[in-house]
């Protein structure tokens, strides 16, 4: 099998950032799993919040780290899903489980385009030479 075919589909070029990928799709079946079967999905909440902030501080930290130029940017979408995966998970206690039923398809979709765009971008940024990563960023 070739190095295409056996890379993941969230796969952006940087280890740990394609590992942290296959994470979250895997925790975004396990919550749409538990869904299906009927089966209290506060775990399964739990378990994907805490991926995600896990997951985002990483790639934040990469961010600033390596001085990159929309970090801001791409920490105010992660905020912004943090934010609403709390709701859910506050709904869900309340006994509302309809946006936790939802939650699974609505990241994902985010996902696809996140880690294709912004994602994306953060990598070929990481995998650029430091000289050209000076030029684009002075402030670097």
């Amino acid at each position: 099998m070739s190095e295409a075919e056996t890379r993941h589909r969230f796969a952006v070029g940087v280890p740990t950032i394609d590992a942290l990928h296959e994470e979250c799709e895997a925790a975004l079946g396990g919550l749409a799993e538990v869904i299906a079967r009927g089966d209290d999905a506060g775990p399964a909440l739990a378990a994907l919040h805490e991926h995600l902030e896990r997951h985002f501080h990483h790639e934040e930290s990469l961010m600033a780290e390596s001085a990159f130029p929309p970090g801001g940017c791409h920490a105010r979408e992660h905020q912004s899903v943090l934010e609403v995966v709390a709701e859910v998970r506050r709904r869900y206690a309340l006994g509302e489980r309809d946006p936790a039923e939802r939650l699974p398809e609505a990241v994902l979709e985010w996902f696809e385009v996140h880690a294709g765009s912004m994602d994306a971008a953060l990598a070929a940024w990481l995998n650029a030479p430091r000289e050209a990563r000076i030029t684009a960023n002075p402030a670097f």
